[in-house]
């Protein structure tokens, strides 16, 4: 079975081999923290979007992000504009 990359994103092997090698460098969520599972409890996120100028499938533009913040973080990087959050005390939570 092929598989269409012209978008350039992982796919097959190549994507399950770096979620788990990013994984296992930190089991973290990127943005709030949470430990997150392997394989189901996150996502493998591009710290500079695919379609942005200059963005790579390499290491080092890859995060883990629990489902929550991917969204967020992909809504973002969309260009929508995110709604800041405020907990009892007045301090943002994302």
């Amino acid at each position: 079975m092929a598989y269409d990359n012209s978008d350039g994103r992982l796919r097959g092997r190549k994507l399950q081999a770096a979620r788990l090698r990013i994984w296992s460098a930190d089991p973290h969520c990127a943005r709030c923290g949470k430990l997150v599972a392997y394989p189901h409890g996150f996502e493998l996120d591009h710290i500079t979007a695919l379609h942005k100028e200059g963005s790579t499938n390499d290491d080092d533009n890859m995060q883990v992000l629990c489902p929550p913040c991917h969204v967020k973080k992909s809504a973002v990087d969309m260009g929508y504009k995110e709604r800041a959050k405020f907990d009892a005390a007045g301090r943002v939570v994302w």
